[in-house]
């Protein structure tokens, strides 16, 4: 009877250790996850577990086309490039956070303000993880493991892989292109308002119809990965388009000058980017000299005067969002600063009236304006000691030709 008794005690109590195990696994398991794919505004670096030779040169030696796209883009030199060099390396701006989003790979974990340790050598030195910027095994490794929206046999000959489809999503952008101000009393939260909201302006964007899905449908157009942006003249012009008219009110008088700027189809407002990125539109009349003429009348129809706060030529408007006490996070109550920028599709008019005084207009008058990018404003450039012709561009020019009243008006 014994004998009998022995085998089932054994049998029951292995099924109970079994069942033990499955109960125990099933606690651990959240310690088991993987490591998520997603960036998180530069509070943490990247960690891989890349094993030892995986380099985006290896990945390029089979990625051919991905890798060359990803050499002449703006996040193969997201960190060693002069602009963001000159600003990291600038007293109160040497945190942690900047690099966590320009270098993900930096291998120091230190708080998001605090200074990585050698950053003057690092740069003397540009080492891989710097000079690479936001690269291959950024993006693409997590746990030792190749992460990507398409697993395929081929590709897991070659290494382990797994998929994680939030690598297509508008949100992994989003780790890296919306975050907030850095507060240095407490070094591991945001505060304020959003200093770039990408994701923000994509969801209105997609709640007043927009048709794109992700940041990629624009920026990666059928997997390309050069990315561009703000730094591409091209997608700049897709962007926004401009419109110039001019014709005469009283024949040799008084003009009217009016320009269209259109927001294209972009799944953000117009410039999208970080808040010191803005666009102007410069516009002024010249005679056949080449000299400005003509005075403009503001809104009340009064001429303005050398002594004003508007000046006369050029004229110039600005869209931009600008960052008050309230969006620093200085001051919850105070009143929001404005933002001009263009929203998704918009169409904005300027309209201007000159006046010319009798008898001046001799000959034909140039009507031209500029739209301006700006990647900060002159005070931020010099500050950093940037060039201004670095830091800005003309993206569009109109002109048309305003003929005397006996002669037909022309432009281009």
């Amino acid at each position: 009877m014994r004998s009998q008794i022995v085998p089932a005690v054994v049998v029951l109590l292995v099924a109970g250790l079994g069942l033990a195990g499955w109960q125990v696994r099933g606690v651990l398991a959240p310690a088991e996850a993987h490591t998520t794919i997603l960036f998180n505004q530069g509070l943490d670096a990247v960690v891989t577990d890349a094993p030892v030779g995986w380099t985006n040169a290896w990945c390029g030696s089979c990625h051919k086309q991905e890798f060359e796209q990803w050499q002449g883009s703006r996040h193969n030199v997201a960190a060693s490039a002069h602009n963001f060099e000159v600003e990291c390396l600038e007293q109160g701006n040497r945190q942690q956070y900047c690099l966590n989003c320009h270098a993900p790979r930096i291998p120091f974990a230190g708080l998001p303000t605090s200074e990585p340790p050698g950053l003057d050598e690092a740069y003397r030195e540009q080492p891989e993880w710097l000079a690479s910027g936001v690269d291959c095994l950024s993006c693409h490794v997590r746990d030792g493991v190749v992460v990507a929206t398409n697993v395929t046999q081929k590709g897991i000959a070659e290494h382990a892989m797994r998929h994680d489809p939030a690598l297509g999503k508008a949100e992994f952008c989003a780790g890296c292109h919306q975050f907030a101000f850095k507060d240095i009393d407490l070094p591991d939260r945001f505060h304020g308002a959003l200093q770039q909201a990408s994701l923000e302006e994509f969801l209105e964007y997609r709640a007043q119809g927009g048709v794109e899905t992700r940041c990629h449908d624009c920026h990666m157009p059928r997997g390309a990965h050069r990315m561009p942006g703000g730094y591409d003249d091209k997608m700049v012009r897709q962007a926004v388009g401009m419109e110039l008219e001019a014709r005469w009110i009283e024949p040799g008088r008084v003009a009217e000058v009016t320009v269209r700027l259109r927001a294209g189809r972009v799944g953000h407002r117009v410039p999208g980017g970080e808040e010191l990125r803005f666009l102007t539109v410069r516009t002024e009349v010249t005679g056949v000299d080449g000299h400005p003429m003509g005075s403009r009348v503001d809104d009340d129809a009064q001429q303005v005067d050398a002594e004003a706060d508007l000046p006369e030529w050029p004229i110039v408007e600005t869209l931009r969002r600008h960052m008050g006490d309230r969006e620093h996070g200085r001051d919850p109550q105070a009143t929001p600063a404005p933002d001009t920028r263009l929203r998704p599709g918009e169409t904005r008019r300027y309209s201007y009236r000159i006046t010319f005084e009798p008898g001046t207009v001799a000959g034909v008058l140039t009507v031209r304006s500029r739209l301006w990018y700006h990647l900060m404003h002159d005070g931020k450039a010099q500050l950093f000691r940037h060039r201004l012709e670095d830091v800005q561009r003309v993206v569009r020019e109109s002109e048309v030709h305003l003929a005397p009243p006996d002669r037909p008006t022309t432009g281009r």
